[in-house]
């Protein structure tokens, strides 16, 4: 059932939220990967956007360099950026990833925040999402996608071409992996 890692340990699960929003409406999420692929938590940074994703990706990296089980990485939006940045410049391999609409590409709509800096690093084409794109990755990955997605436009930028798996959404909101339990069973099969 759960995989365990050289130690005898099942793997630690991150699980990150993303642009604004509220790190407890993932705990329907994270009990369901508990009671499949071992113990989940939610990894609780700044999603207000003034914080660099540098910076949150650097911070997630230290806490992953210390992580005395294997490790699989969840992030929604926002949260797959940081969960890149900080797999970019880790020195130790993770297990499994999932990206839940994450704006891969970058998204249009972070224009409207120019002000804050994750919004810029969001931005398509910035130097920040250049130099992620050109990293290395070889990690089994699922990756979820809405073609209609209002907040990552436009909604193919979540569709991730390194991605092992990838599941469309056909509910037109960019909210909707919080709340699905068919994709909540996908992530944690997935992580099984």
């Amino acid at each position: 059932m759960n995989e365990k890692n050289e130690a005898g340990s099942v793997a630690t699960t991150f699980l990150l939220e993303g642009f604004w929003g509220g790190h407890s409406r993932w705990e329907v999420l994270r009990r369901r990967v508990e009671a499949i692929a071992g113990p989940c938590r939610i990894w609780r940074y700044d999603t207000s956007g003034r914080t660099s994703l540098e910076s949150v990706g650097a911070a997630l990296r230290d806490e992953l360099e210390h992580c005395a089980t294997s490790v699989n990485l969840i992030g929604y939006s926002m949260g797959g950026i940081v969960v890149r940045e900080a797999v970019r410049t880790l020195t130790r391999p993770i297990r499994r990833a999932v990206f839940l609409h994450s704006p891969h590409r970058g998204s249009y709509l972070s224009h409207i925040f120019p002000g804050l800096p994750a919004c810029r690093e969001m931005c398509p084409g910035s130097p920040f999402l250049s130099r992620l794109n050109e990293a290395a990755w070889a990690i089994p990955t699922l990756a979820t996608w809405c073609a209609w997605d209002a907040i990552v436009i436009p909604g193919h930028s979540a569709r991730w071409r390194h991605a092992t798996a990838i599941v469309q959404s056909h509910v037109p909101a960019h909210a909707w992996p919080v709340f699905s339990p068919g994709i909540h069973k996908r992530v944690a099969a997935f992580l099984e």
